[in-house]
């Protein structure tokens, strides 16, 4: 099977119609005029569901593109949670963070080429190709990193049974099965303590808490730009929530999820909200940042 045949038959695959894979090919259809075809052209090759055809059309716009871009990373200087942290102690080590949230059109890609390459197809909510993906659960963000990983010839952080994670979930309380290789140089979620310490700005906020320190400036009363931190992070107070790697103690399985939803923008820091979701949930309102080892 040639590289275009692998990208036409994950498409196909991606939408469950496998089964029209030869007659695609049989009209001489390859990644050089994916991006060509049209609503009518799907239609006569038998794609007869209005919203199939739709995701194709998508799906055909990003698959000719070569790989769009390795993720903007921003490296974080560690330090230590400070008393007015609910994990204050905490010690964090330098680290590197998604500029962005995971956007729709890096999902797609990689997802499409982990289809190609063994991976399971994931899930996804469509949201415009610029704007974060959601409805992903965290068994999905984890195989996601371990894909986009190999892609770019890392090591996968994720593992199942000695197993590089490719496939299947555990449901609510079973994902202690994955393990993390902390010596990976591969993409990962976030740990909790991590994700704090960049939404206040890292080393940055301690420095100013020491130029201020004759100042009562706590934590929760730092207000930034909810857009846009020091770090050069952008969305981690004011867009979608994000999941970590993290179990909340005592929650049988649950994983922790960091940040502030667009709908509650209310002027506090909504960045040290802690909630905890089930590792198989998928919200319109969820999804992911990635981090990696310094």
């Amino acid at each position: 099977m040639n590289t275009n045949d692998m990208k036409l038959k994950a498409a196909l695959h991606a939408v469950q119609l496998e089964r029209l894979f030869q007659g695609f090919s049989d009209e001489g259809i390859g990644d050089d005029i994916l991006d060509t075809i049209t609503e009518a052209d799907l239609e006569k090759l038998g794609v007869l569901k209005l919203g199939d055809r739709k995701h194709l059309l998508a799906i055909f716009k990003i698959m000719p593109m070569a790989y769009p871009h390795k993720t903007s990373m921003v490296e974080v200087r560690g330090g230590t949670l400070p008393e007015s942290s609910a994990l204050k102690g905490a010690i964090v080590e330098n680290f590197l963070i998604g500029r962005f949230p995971v956007m729709q059109d890096e999902w797609e890609w990689v997802r499409l080429w982990g289809i190609s390459n063994g991976y399971e197809k994931g899930f996804g909510e469509p949201n415009g190709l610029s704007r974060p993906i959601t409805q992903v659960n965290w068994y999905d963000a984890v195989k996601w990193c371990n894909a986009k990983s190999e892609h770019e010839g890392l090591s996968p952080t994720y593992e199942c049974e000695g197993s590089i994670y490719r496939k299947g979930e555990f449901g609510p309380s079973g994902s202690s099965l994955i393990t993390y290789n902390i010596k990976s140089d591969g993409y990962r979620l976030l740990s909790e303590a991590e994700w704090e310490w960049a939404a206040w700005c890292g080393i940055l906020y301690q420095k100013n808490q020491e130029e201020q320190q004759d100042k009562d400036v706590s934590l929760s009363a730092r207000v930034l730009d909810p857009y846009y931190s020091e770090l050069g992070i952008y969305n981690m107070t004011s867009n979608v929530w994000e999941w970590c790697w993290d179990q909340e103690a005592d929650s049988q399985g649950a994983h922790r999820i960091r940040s502030g939803i667009w709908s509650e923008v209310t002027g506090t820091m909504k960045g040290q909200s802690r909630v905890s979701r089930s590792p198989d949930s998928r919200l319109s309102i969820l999804g992911f940042r990635l981090g990696q080892n310094a």
